[in-house]
């Protein structure tokens, strides 16, 4: 082959490649109103419980793609953080696993499932990240989990 071509080649393999690595995220916070009337195929939920004196609340983040969406390019992020604690309060940050949901109406859904102590819920946050193809920026939909662990 020609040099130029290889070079050619080589450049837009390189701007491909640079668009995955460097590429934004669309972050859209999800608040009740436009969970219901935006953002239905998200289902949030989440139950109080008082074992000793630390009350935990365990959430379930349901998520039903629509038809062009697919179940397994859809991935769970909680970030713990207090507000009583230096470094902008930051505790933890971890991947939360997917699991499907049996199969019947929503054979297509997945959830996410993780307790959070309450007293973390001021400032921690949930994403439900979706990569909508190997070369598409991933779009992030955050909640604050304290917004959502008050619903009655």
């Amino acid at each position: 082959m020609k040099p130029k071509i290889i070079l050619c080649l080589a450049l837009v393999v390189f701007a491909f490649a640079a668009q995955r690595t460097y590429g934004f995220v669309a972050e859209i916070q999800i608040n009740h109103t436009n969970l219901k009337k935006d953002y239905s195929f998200l289902q949030i939920s989440a139950v109080r419980i008082s074992y000793t004196n630390n009350e935990t609340v365990f959430f379930t983040v349901t998520v039903t793609p629509k038809e062009k969406q697919q179940s397994e390019y859809f991935l769970g992020h909680l970030r713990i953080s207090d507000t009583n604690t230096g470094s902008q309060g930051f505790i933890a940050q971890t991947s939360v696993a997917a699991r499907m949901v049996p199969k019947g109406s929503q054979s297509k859904s997945i959830t996410f499932q993780f307790l959070v102590s309450a007293k973390y819920l001021e400032t921690s946050e949930f994403r439900v990240e979706e990569i909508a193809s190997e070369f598409a920026s991933p779009t992030d939909y955050c909640f604050n989990l304290k917004e959502f662990a008050d619903d009655k």
